[in-house]
């Protein structure tokens, strides 16, 4: 009987183990699972925060695109306006050359008018 009682406690202790062995694997498959759920949520806050700043950053380059837009126009704007204006400098200079050929010959005429007056 002491045999028996001998087999039956190295059972029960054997039974035990297994419970202990099995109760371990399940903590630490468990304890993986909340490790692997902390990687993911810190994953999933990480990919948020890059899908904000890259939501900030298309809002400026859209911005930034309206604006240099918007320049463009002043600047298209700004080049038609000096293109009329060294237009019609253009002009003035050419009217005022003309004037001055005129004169000079205005001039040349009167002088030898006089010239021809006074002999």
């Amino acid at each position: 009987m002491s045999n028996d009682s001998k087999e039956n406690a190295g059972e029960e202790v054997i039974g035990k183990l297994d419970k202990v062995a099995d109760s371990l694997e399940i903590a630490s498959t468990q304890l993986s699972n909340v490790v692997t759920q902390q990687q993911l949520d810190l994953i999933r806050e990480r990919i948020s925060g890059a899908e904000n700043e890259l939501s900030a950053v298309k809002t400026g380059f859209e911005n930034l695109a309206m604006r240099t837009a918007a320049h463009a126009d002043e600047a298209e704007s700004g080049i038609e306006a000096l293109a009329e204006e060294q237009s019609a400098l253009e002009r003035d200079f050419a009217g005022m050359r003309a004037l001055v050929i005129t004169s000079f010959v205005v001039a040349t005429i009167s002088l030898l008018g006089l010239i021809i007056v006074s002999i």
